[in-house]
């Protein structure tokens, strides 16, 4: 098809559209609205299923041990005996210190009354902290903004410093760069060493799945240095115990077999998964022999998405939504279908006076083809407009909720066009087949 020949179908289809504007507008929004919906539901169903760290998620695996109670099972799971997600203080210690991993971090929990240095003490505000060590933001490829995480001596030493979040550094210091700055934390000063970029892992995989779509803390510091600080907030994370333990006193639950941080390890591949685990049963062996780890011996190692899917942190029903959302769309496309075919078959006595002229079917297949996909162009552009307000209204209501699970990025802006025009064009092949089928006679005798 020749170039001006495409400019005149276009045209064409334009000066169609302008004469029957009620009908044109009821395709237009009906289309719109129907991708709208679909695209909402859709943008957040595909933000939820990320990969949270791309090209390092069969590399990074967590570390569960089978140390519970002999006599009482931990849990049940789909009817069989689970083993609990978190470790005890000193098996994360000691694996720790072992080292035996290419990298491997232990992830706390804690919460505690945060200011800066500079502000007053009203100013102060209940922060959620992640103690952990320093390898955790290079494992989990973590940005920096200023600055960069704490040294080993100082994760060994439990020294008072600080990284703090992007989103933290503004409240505290209105975003400027705050490295050596005081940060008083539970009351205790802690200097700043470090300050994130943007950071959004979604999800957020390496805690429980109550924290998979809510921001990242923002104050971390060393682990060691909440246990110098005696810190453990049982409101905060979950720690779960058998034996006797005094709650009130980290000492005792440090040497107790309560159960409460996150282990995860890095390995430079995913073939080194037998070597490791193999290490962590002959380390449970160990334990045994001294008299703890006494039922039978459960130890795993889950990767990134294993974890995610062992976790159900995907839920089935974001899958459900989907589909009922493209049900809807589809009852959309076919109200859009049915406008067309009206509005086709309204023009029934152009289309025969053009046939009676020597226009073929497919010069009047071409020319309502052009007129389907302005009409799922226009659909698409307006529906984009509506699912940027749906996202915007949903990330309203659900504001506890990660701000960018609502926001749509550049490929699926383009995908929703080109969703729009394609569906516009498949629906409108019939209305066309029938336009391509009136006989010029049958109308040429009403002119």
């Amino acid at each position: 098809m020749r170039l001006d020949m495409l400019r005149y179908y276009f045209k064409l289809a334009l000066l169609s559209i302008k004469k029957t504007p009620l009908l044109s507008f009821l395709m237009i929004a009906t289309i719109a609205i129907g991708i709208a919906a679909t695209m909402v539901t859709y943008t957040v169903n595909y933000m939820m299923t990320q990969d949270p760290v791309p090209g390092k998620s069969d590399r990074l695996f967590t570390v569960h041990l089978s140390s519970w109670d002999p006599n009482m099972s931990y849990k049940l799971k789909d009817g069989k005996e689970d083993i609990p997600i978190y470790l005890t203080y000193q098996d994360a210690t000691n694996l720790y210190a072992d080292k035996k991993a290419d990298k491997q971090t232990i992830i706390s929990f804690h919460k505690a009354m945060v200011r800066a240095g500079e502000q007053p003490s009203g100013m102060a505000t209940m922060t959620y902290l992640r103690p952990t060590t320093h390898e955790f933001f290079s494992m989990l490829e973590v940005p920096f903004l200023y600055g960069s995480p704490w040294s080993i001596e100082d994760d060994s030493g439990g020294n008072p410093v600080v990284v703090l979040s992007k989103k933290k550094n503004q409240q505290l210091f209105r975003g400027e760069n705050s490295l050596g700055k005081e940060v008083l934390i539970g009351g205790l000063i802690y200097r700043v060493v470090g300050v994130l970029d943007d950071w959004t892992p979604l999800p957020r995989f390496y805690t429980t799945r109550s924290e998979a779509y809510i921001e990242p803390r923002g104050v971390f510091i060393p682990f060691q240095s909440s246990v110098n600080n005696n810190w453990l907030s049982g409101t905060d994370g979950s720690v779960y115990c058998w034996g006797e333990v005094n709650f009130v006193d980290l000492e005792s639950v440090k040497s107790s077999e309560c159960v409460w941080l996150f282990y995860w390890v890095e390995l430079s591949s995913p073939n080194k998964r037998d070597d490791y685990l193999a290490y962590i049963n002959n380390y449970a062996q160990e334990q045994r022999s001294m008299g703890r780890f006494q039922r039978e011996q459960m130890n795993r190692l889950m990767n990134v998405s294993e974890y995610i899917e062992y976790n159900e942190v995907i839920k089935e029903d974001g899958n459900i939504a989907v589909w009922l959302a493209v049900a809807f769309l589809i009852a959309c496309l076919l109200n859009s279908m049915s406008l067309m075919m009206t509005k086709f078959h309204g023009k029934g006595s152009e289309v025969g006076l053009r046939r009676a002229v020597g226009a073929s079917k497919v010069n009047i297949a071409c020319q309502f083809s052009c007129e389907t996909i302005i009409v799922g162009l226009c659909g698409g552009i307006i529906g984009l407009m509506l699912a940027q307000l749906g996202l915007h209204i949903t990330a309203q209501v659900y504001s506890h909720l990660h701000a960018e699970l609502m926001e749509m990025n550049f490929e699926l802006m383009v995908l929703t066009v080109v969703l729009s025009v394609l569906s516009s064009s498949v629906f409108g092949l019939y209305p066309i087949y029938r336009a391509c089928q009136i006989q010029p006679s049958s109308h040429l005798k009403s002119l």
